[in-house]
């Protein structure tokens, strides 16, 4: 395997040293505090490879999305990332445990805690040897719980029987069903217990309002249900809505953040919390009732849920509000997945009672965005992640991890700039207050993106036999005979190394891809 050698080390040593002057060129060094955790993200399913009994890959068998293969063959190669992260002077690396391998069957009684029956130990030791092999290296461990998908026996897609309105194997049925959030909970607390010593750092969910928007409002994934137009529709198993599920959504953290704090007291436990800063069309009154609108149902209403135990169930901040006191305060600090800033438009024919939508790519693939009347162009990104971390500080005035940030077209030098301003945009919104714990770049890897198949590439690395990809699949599917070989690209890699290794920007850097 290709690591990153000692060309780029001495490029960063180079970095490192340039930076040591506090000016140059009337430029000063941006300085991060000590300890600071800088890093990359992944997840199970777009990394590892070789899931066969969880939603995605029924998914997957019914035609719906790509094919994802071996991935990048992280189960096999994580040794091989971790050096690469401790060669570029990173301290953390987050990752899934993947619920599916841990718990493959349905349990006989899923309120209960699980059992030896209920559980494949080879997995549990699977990632053991993972966790130490990654404090090894210097590392860090940020653990996600679940990143979208669920075991087969929680949901299957392919069971749902539309007569019935019922799942015919006796699967779960999703986050329509709230026995979901029990199982979910006990499966975190049972990795709690095995973990409690080597992991600090908890995700219990990656990105709740996507997983509700992708699989029970737009029908893109596993459940694939259909309700764009009436979020509060009671079309789907057990009477549920979409406020249901998101609902259940929120109580399946609760249970597991109370879950791992009685394995390990001191653990600091959150979601990784997808992030849209909503951004009115200048001079557009409109457009700015429908901003504050947006904001409150997506970004607002479950982080309010987690630490107020106050729960909108109009979604609108006009409708009856329920008092859940047991949810609040079940944030230690705020993951921020984070990569849109997008202008809102008012709409009635979607997304009913918000009528308000986001003038994102997302929304598009469903209906024309310049039907809705939105700018041929969104507003600056990096302003946005300054707006939306100052935003959460002054409202929640919890600490805050960016858990995911990421650039996925193939342009090293846009990729480049895009870590260099988005990490300066953090650095902002610490001198305006925000309580920043670090940075977590994604991904380390090119990896599978969902629909998008191996269309994209957020990865510090290239693996090899996808270099020259330019269509979802490439024609190729991850398989043993792969090239799964790293290849690190640049300057994207060296200059992330740099900031790193000084926990810092030099301004030879800033002046070269800050602007």
């Amino acid at each position: 395997m290709k690591h990153y050698g000692s060309l780029s080390i001495v490029l960063i040593v180079l970095g490192v040293l340039a930076s040591c002057s506090s000016k140059s060129g009337g430029t000063a060094r941006i300085n991060f505090p000590k300890g600071f955790l800088w890093g990359v993200s992944t997840a199970a399913e777009q990394s590892e490879g070789g899931i066969t009994n969880n939603d995605w890959y029924v998914w997957e068998q019914m035609g719906k999305t790509p094919p994802v293969g071996l991935a990048d063959n992280f189960y096999n190669l994580y040794a091989e990332d971790f050096t690469n992260a401790q060669t570029m002077h990173l301290n953390a690396f987050r990752l899934t445990f993947e619920w599916s391998r841990i718990v493959p069957n349905k349990p006989a009684n899923i309120y209960a805690p699980l059992i030896p029956a209920d559980v494949d130990m080879r997995e549990v030791n699977h990632y053991h040897a993972v966790i130490s092999s990654l404090i090894a290296h210097g590392l860090v461990p940020v653990v996600t719980l679940t990143h979208y998908t669920v075991p087969q026996w929680v949901d299957d897609p392919a069971a749902y029987d539309k007569t019935s309105n019922s799942f015919t194997d006796g699967s779960l049925g999703g986050w329509t069903n709230t026995a979901t959030a029990y199982a979910f909970a006990n499966y975190a607390g049972f990795m709690a217990q095995q973990f409690s010593a080597t992991v600090k750092y908890w995700l219990t969910e990656n990105e709740p309002l996507p997983d509700t928007l992708a699989g029970y409002v737009l029908g893109q994934y596993p459940p694939g249900f259909m309700n764009i137009s009436y979020l509060t529709a009671t079309t789907m198993p057990f009477s549920a809505s979409v406020v249901t599920v998101l609902k259940n959504m929120i109580q399946g953290h609760v249970l597991a953040y109370h879950a791992i704090h009685a394995a390990e007291p001191n653990a600091m436990v959150s979601i990784a919390k997808n992030s849209i800063y909503a951004s009115a069309i200048p001079n557009d009154p409109a457009s700015a009732r429908a901003a504050v609108a947006f904001d409150h149902a997506y970004n607002l209403v479950y982080l309010d849920a987690v630490t107020r135990g106050v729960f909108d169930n109009g979604l609108t901040g006009t409708t009856f509000t329920e008092l859940h006191p047991a949810w609040a305060n079940t944030l230690d600090y705020i993951g921020v997945n984070y990569y849109s800033n997008d202008y809102v438009v008012p709409f009635s024919g979607i997304l009913i009672p918000i009528n308000a939508v986001p003038c994102d790519p997302t929304i598009g693939a469903v209906i024309p965005l310049n039907s809705l009347g939105c700018p041929a162009q969104n507003p600056s990104e990096t302003q946005g992640l300054t707006d939306i971390l100052t935003e959460y500080a002054q409202r929640y005035h919890l600490p805050m991890l960016i858990t995911e940030n990421g650039y996925g077209k193939a342009d090293p030098i846009g990729k480049t700039r895009y870590i260099v301003q988005n990490i300066m945009a953090v650095k902002d919104a610490m001198d305006l207050g925000a309580n920043m714990l670090g940075y977590l770049y994604w991904t380390m890897d090119y990896d599978y993106e969902w629909t998008s198949g191996y269309a994209q590439n957020f990865g510090l690395f290239y693996v090899d036999d996808f270099t020259s990809c330019t269509k979802p699949d490439c024609g190729l599917v991850p398989a043993t005979a792969t090239d799964f070989t790293r290849t690190s690209v640049q300057p994207a890699v060296d200059v992330y190394a740099a900031i790193a290794a000084g926990s810092s920007i030099s301004p030879s850097i800033i002046d070269q891809y800050g602007h």
